[in-house]
């Protein structure tokens, strides 16, 4: 297996998972992406994980409220395109929220609270 040898080339490996993640989000769910670009999204996850564990000690903790999210979809059985359909906000937006890039207004907080069962406390404390 290749290794990563530099923090550019963590980057650009960095980028380019997340093209192979916005083709699974435009295509409504991973399993939908063809089979070389799931292939290399294993190599790159594996690529990218053991340079984290060497170069990036801390572990980036995730949002809890987006947790709450992924389980909430997952509980009721939803992908991410008709989590996005289901809230009313552009599939693109959405992927970016799930990945903590952007943020969460308060229209979409309503609706999360309303429409996915996501608890407000969690709202207004990870929001």
């Amino acid at each position: 297996m290749e290794k990563i040898k530099t923090e550019q080339e963590y980057r650009t490996y960095c980028s380019m998972m997340d093209e192979i993640i916005a083709k699974g989000t435009e295509l409504g769910d991973m399993e939908l992406l063809s089979k070389a670009d799931k292939s290399k999204y294993i190599k790159l996850s594996t690529m990218i994980r053991e340079w984290e564990k060497v170069h990036h000690k801390f572990p980036i903790q995730q949002n809890p409220l987006i947790e709450e999210i992924k389980t909430k979809m997952a509980e009721k059985h939803l992908r991410q395109r008709e989590t996005a359909q289901l809230l009313e906000i552009n599939e693109s937006r959405f992927s970016e929220i799930l990945r903590g890039k952007k943020s969460i207004t308060m229209q979409l907080a309503k609706k999360l609270y309303s429409k996915l069962d996501v608890p407000a406390e969690m709202l207004i404390e990870f929001a």
